[in-house]
């Protein structure tokens, strides 16, 4: 049976609960409390004869409870969404030149009935924010080359060291790195597996669950109404009490309820209105979800306004869009070079250790349109960028004079010398029919980029020359 069949085919297994076994060669093996309790090393006795553990008292959290927090969907939304779009392809490099490698490898091509590219890398990555690992079984044809790229379920595949060699049991089955392409994301010295942001983090996403569940029954099981009405009882029977109190409940509702509302009451009778809070520890779990909102969105290094909390929005970098150009630096990069030096890996065991794959991170993360013209403006001037390659970066097609430096160069000649004609005219008007800001704002419009007043020894001279042309 093949890797990808038996991958199919494993029954989905909870993961055991955090026990630790022990067995004393003479009986069977007997639980070790989860906490570690009255063990040397595991915590200490307190006074009163209390054990205070020190192992982490998180539950065993699983992927699937943890993406039911919107915090959790939030950051895998938009990691998976935002690195499966990338413009991936392979390339080579000759002297240094990095140029697209053609024909691309059909595994790497996702033409139909291949799944899609989208699909391919959104699987990958949602692996790496799970479980910490990916891993992609590649089968291959009789000369080792790979045809397809199967992303396999992290929690059915085990790693093990064997003679030194690095072996993934899936379904009961043995198989090598030939086989399987295993992509680890935070790695411990000696660890076979990444760890896992979900068991590394398990206190604080079992934290917001239970803060959650708690909101919920509080909200389900709530018997505490927003006011209450009280009326003074005439001490009859108290079902006659019962139906009164009915009948003043409906009277209210219907003259102040839905499209009555704050309407002016009056209340007779001695009948008194109240209102009911909420109690400082039933409303304390609406901050722990949001305090569980940050915590998450830092244990996955998402800036907390992409998932849609602003409370503190410049508190990394001066504002958003540092914060993003942050988040495109330290997550998103790291996560590309790990995919790419994977698929890097993958194309050497195909016979092609030149090539390699590149994720487009660049298109994610552009500037807006005027600070890309002007840095698209000064590499031109610098002969480091033609024109049709400034083009190109902005789906333009090529012009005929575009790959040709001079005509950038006359383009910027060209300017100069406006910009110095204009110098020279409003040097000779200064003073005579125009004031110093009049001149600085009509050399501004022509790009010298004054920011402040002429010095002062400028302004004397001209002065002088102003009451030297007035005495002719």
């Amino acid at each position: 049976m093949s890797l990808v069949r038996r991958a199919l085919r494993v029954p989905h297994q909870e993961r055991p609960y955090n026990l630790v076994t022990i067995t004393d060669g003479r009986g069977p093996r007997v639980p070790e409390p989860a906490d570690g309790y009255g063990q040397p090393g595991y915590g200490g006795w307190a006074q009163g004869m209390i054990w205070n553990s020190n192992v982490a008292r998180g539950g065993n959290v699983t992927s699937d409870q943890a993406v039911r927090l919107s915090a959790v969907f939030g950051c895998w939304r938009l990691l998976a969404d935002a690195m499966s779009t990338l413009p991936a392809d392979t390339f080579t490099r000759s002297g240094g030149i990095r140029k697209p490698y053609r024909p691309r490898p059909a595994y790497l091509d996702f033409q139909p009935p291949q799944g899609s590219k989208i699909a391919y890398f959104c699987q990958v990555v949602l692996s790496l924010l799970a479980d910490g690992n990916a891993f992609v079984a590649t089968p291959r044809d009789d000369l080792g080359v790979p045809l397809d790229l199967v992303p396999l379920d992290p929690s059915q595949v085990t790693v093990e060291r064997k003679d030194g060699e690095i072996r993934y049991l899936v379904g009961g089955s043995e198989y090598t790195p030939w086989d399987i392409t295993h992509i680890p994301g935070l790695l411990m010295p000696g660890a076979l597996r990444g760890l896992s942001p979900i068991s590394a983090a398990r206190e604080v996403i079992d934290g917001a669950l239970k803060a959650q569940a708690y909101g919920t029954n509080f909200v389900d099981n709530m018997a505490v109404p927003p006011a209450v009405i009280e009326v003074p009882s005439s001490g009859g029977d108290p079902k006659v009490e019962r139906e009164k109190a009915k009948k003043v409940g409906q009277i209210w509702q219907d003259t102040h309820g839905g499209s009555n509302a704050g309407r002016v009451g009056v209340l007779i009778g001695g009948a008194t209105l109240k209102t009911i809070a909420i109690s400082p520890e039933d409303a304390q779990w609406l901050d722990s979800k949001r305090f569980s909102v940050v915590e998450i969105a830092r244990i996955y290094g998402v800036p907390p306004h992409l998932i849609a909390d602003a409370t503190n929005s410049t508190s990394w970098g001066s504002g958003l869009a540092e914060q993003n150009q942050t988040f495109g630096s330290f997550t998103l990069q790291p996560m590309c070079e790990r995919i790419e030096e994977a698929h890097g890996r993958l194309l050497t065991t195909h016979g092609l250790p030149d090539v390699f794959l590149k994720m487009n991170l660049d298109a994610k993360l552009r500037s807006a349109p005027k600070e890309r013209a002007e840095t698209m403006a000064i590499q031109i001037a610098n002969r480091s960028l033609t024109i049709n390659e400034a083009r190109a970066l902005e789906d333009r097609p090529p012009v005929s004079w575009g790959d040709d430096f001079t005509v950038a160069d006359v383009a910027s000649e060209g300017a100069a010398a406006k910009l110095a004609a204009t110098i020279q005219k409003i040097y000779l008007g200064v003073g005579v029919v125009i004031s110093a800001a009049e001149a600085r704002e009509i050399l501004n419009r022509d790009g010298a980029g004054l920011t402040g007043p002429a010095p002062a020894s400028t302004m004397a001279r001209l002065n002088g020359q102003h009451r030297s042309w007035e005495n002719a």
